[in-house]
């Protein structure tokens, strides 16, 4: 690597209170969106989709941005203790373990994917169609998906900010012609030419899949940059690069999935809607004609489009399924620019809320406690159930999940390094 692209980047103090107020409110946010979204009360925009921007599609990335932010703050630390070769090795070292385990409790904590049921079950071919499954699918829950992207960004923590953002560029990219070559169809399940060497055919992945780990990879890069913001820049200038670069992000990612225009299918003959359908990424522009120049911007962010009648499924979509592009620099803009706001409440003016603060410097812990709670606050909350009762029943599962972190201290070791 030329001397040009590598950044020392400045060590911070011990703990950065924004970072752990922000991490702490995507965790809390994490709960909320995870209890409610089953419930047929819940609104639309804390429910989970593959059509647009929701409110609950904006806790991963949030959570994904905190977690860049503090690797790009521990290779700080770590050069602060040595030369930059002393500190490149043991983030190698430190971050391959911790990642790997990260993939493995993932892995443990919510299961394979699959069951076989007796011996007679395990056939070469049951078998890897089994493991198919489970690299393409089945493995890729948001602590398995942390530690792939942290080891997947690893050769660039020692490069400049430029540097990386330019990855992020480049990684769209190459998400994007991964999506046109066979991606979109493999995540949801359709057929595509890779299906005949991956094996999973037919199985449909979420959050991306094992392919998904490009498209968080450049979030969590966000984040490293953001470190790099506040440390360079600090105060209120700080605030303002972090917002501005946030709102430049969110307006490129909405910009692209004005494409998704590209896709209606009012006045097209069934021929042009299933070329349309054939080809999810690259469009026809050729619909273009004739239609007014303000007939081609999308839908806002948290408002849900029209249906797969009047238009076809595709990847400019802001979807977290595929996690196009369109939503990686979309909720990218929208965790920057949230985090800017941090950083103006908590390190200029010193807001400091304690249940942000428990979750935050807690949070693996908090995390794997709360599925457990939650499982058993679920089996007494019917989807179903009244808005007064599902109300009830999250601030008891929240409370819940709250005195067991804040009493146990149990402490998010990944988070350290």
């Amino acid at each position: 690597m030329s001397k040009s692209k590598i950044a020392t980047p400045l060590a911070s103090a011990a703990r950065i209170t924004s970072l752990d107020q922000f991490r702490g409110y995507s965790v809390a946010a994490m709960f909320v969106v995870n209890f409610v979204q089953h419930m047929d009360v819940a609104h639309q925009t804390l429910r989970h989709n593959n059509t647009h921007f929701s409110y609950a599609d904006s806790i991963m990335p949030s959570f994904i941005l905190a977690c860049g932010f503090a690797y790009r703050m521990a290779f700080a630390k770590l050069v602060a203790k040595g030369n930059l070769e002393f500190a490149l090795a043991q983030l190698r070292r430190r971050i391959l373990v911790r990642s790997f385990g990260l993939i493995l409790l993932s892995a443990m904590f919510f299961s394979l994917g699959g069951k076989f049921f007796s011996w007679s079950d395990m056939s070469a071919s049951n078998v890897a169609k089994f493991a198919a499954e489970l690299l393409k699918a089945n493995l890729w829950e948001v602590l398995a998906i942390i530690g792939a992207c942290q080891i997947f960004i690893l050769p660039l923590m020692a490069t400049t900010s430029k540097f990386r953002l330019a990855a992020v560029v480049l990684l769209s990219i190459l998400h994007t012609l991964l999506s046109w070559s066979f991606n979109y169809d493999f995540v949801y399940g359709r057929p595509n030419w890779m299906d005949a060497y991956f094996g999973g055919a037919g199985k449909r992945a979420w959050d991306g899949g094992c392919f998904g780990i490009i498209a968080w990879s450049q979030i969590m890069l966000v984040g490293t940059i953001a470190y790099d913001i506040t440390q360079r820049s600090p105060g209120g200038k700080s605030v303002r690069r972090l917002i501005v670069l946030g709102t430049l992000m969110m307006i490129m990612g909405y910009s692209m999935s004005c494409l998704t225009r590209l896709y209606d299918v009012r006045g097209l003959s069934d021929d042009q809607v299933q070329s349309l359908t054939q080809s999810p990424v690259f469009p026809n522009f050729a619909t273009v004609s004739n239609r007014p120049w303000s007939n081609l911007f999308a839908e806002a962010p948290f408002v849900a489009p029209p249906s797969t009648k009047e238009r076809v499924a595709n990847y400019w979509q802001m979807d977290k399924r595929v996690v196009s592009v369109s939503f990686v620099f979309f909720s990218s803009g929208f965790a920057l620019a949230l985090y800017g706001l941090f950083v103006l409440a908590c390190d200029i003016h010193n807001w400091n809320i304690g249940v942000f603060r428990t979750f935050g410097q807690n949070a693996l812990a908090a995390y794997i406690i709360h599925h457990l709670v939650t499982r058993t606050w679920f089996s007494i909350v019917p989807h179903d159930s009244s808005l007064g009762w599902v109300l009830i029943s999250l601030l008891g599962s929240f409370c819940t999940t709250y005195l067991f972190v804040r009493y146990l201290e149990i402490r998010s070791l990944y988070l350290r390094l």
